[in-house]
């Protein structure tokens, strides 16, 4: 199931729109940034630039600007 890590008004729209389309499973979470939950040492595992959004599958991992396989 995808994951994506999103904030309200941050760029999230798209990513959020295309699974809906594709009509796979997803799980949405907030990721805070007023809090900087986007720079926790457990996000940033996930993505060390700190970006959001961040989508997760369990083979991909898309940031705003990069791709790990």
């Amino acid at each position: 199931m995808y994951k994506l890590f999103y904030y309200p008004r941050n760029a999230s729209w798209a990513p959020h729109m295309i699974l809906k389309k594709m009509g796979v499973e997803y799980e949405t979470i907030l990721t805070d940034r007023k809090a900087v939950e986007q720079k926790s040492s457990e996000y940033m595992r996930l993505n060390p630039t700190g970006r959001i959004p961040k989508l997760l599958d369990e083979n991909l991992i898309i940031s705003e600007s990069d791709t790990e396989f």
